[in-house]
């Protein structure tokens, strides 16, 4: 497939149909609105709860990954939150103004994937939940997760974000960070493969996931918020009260913007 041209777009300035004539579309591109009913998976549920949760959120650049995991930080405090973002911004106060995102890019991504792996390795020490950032359009490395996150004793969780062509588009805009056209491109068309796959896989085999779930944003910030608030409130065996709270996470700052 040809890429698109590398050169920067606005909505208000190239029409939608425009910057997504290459990209196939998924069909259907399910709306954000609460009512609207979704395939596979009821809303909000819950699943069983055997262990501490990792719950990996997923999605394609622009679906809103950052914001939902923000939100459900400030709502569920109990909850550990793994994301990329909080190390750009610690990145970015330390650099110029005029350094661009795309330089150091790079050291964001490994700093958030080797943290990642660092935690699910090290396994739950408490029933404090643990939410993951991840696109999760790439399948060997979901059901890697998956599967490294079952062998340390979390029961893991796939919450994919659910987005149109244009929306994920325009969430890359309204966050001031555009991703590559071509790296954009191989997202997309991973997504569209696998979007079916998934939303097929909440009703059925899930490989090492407890349960997947495939929904809008809306749906997707309550179905996570709820995942975390009802996580199973029993502390490990060989855990005492203060380790317990030594694991509550710290309130993320906001020194300054990036």
């Amino acid at each position: 497939m040809t890429t698109p041209a590398l050169r920067p777009y606005a909505p208000s300035a190239v029409p939608a149909a425009e910057r997504g004539a290459r990209l196939r579309a998924v069909s259907p591109d399910l709306p954000d609105e609460p009512g609207a009913e979704e395939a596979g998976t009821p809303h909000p549920v819950a699943p069983r709860a055997v262990g501490p949760r990792m719950i990996v959120v997923g999605g394609v650049p622009g679906a809103g990954k950052s914001t939902l995991l923000d939100q459900v930080g400030r709502d569920v405090p109990r909850s550990v939150v793994l994301d990329p973002d909080r190390h750009r911004r610690r990145i970015a106060c330390r650099l110029p103004s005029w350094v661009p995102y795309g330089a150091y890019r790079w050291a964001v991504h490994g700093l958030h994937a080797v943290e990642t792996v660092a935690r699910v390795v090290r396994g739950p020490r408490t029933s404090v939940p643990l939410l993951v950032h991840d696109t999760a359009t790439r399948p060997v490395r979901r059901r890697a997760l998956g599967l490294l996150a079952r062998a340390r004793g979390w029961e893991p969780v796939l919450v994919a974000v659910d987005v149109s062509l244009t929306d994920a588009l325009d969430g890359q805009l309204d966050r001031g960070r555009v991703v590559r056209p071509q790296q954009f491109v191989r997202h997309w068309e991973r997504w569209t493969v696998q979007r079916p796959r998934l939303t097929a896989v909440a009703d059925g085999a899930r490989g090492p996931w407890s349960d997947v779930h495939v929904l809008s944003r809306a749906r997707a910030l309550d179905q996570v918020r709820e995942l975390a608030r009802r996580a199973p409130a029993v502390v490990p065996a060989g855990v005492g009260a203060g380790a317990a709270t030594s694991m509550a996470p710290a309130r993320p700052g906001t020194p300054c913007a990036a």
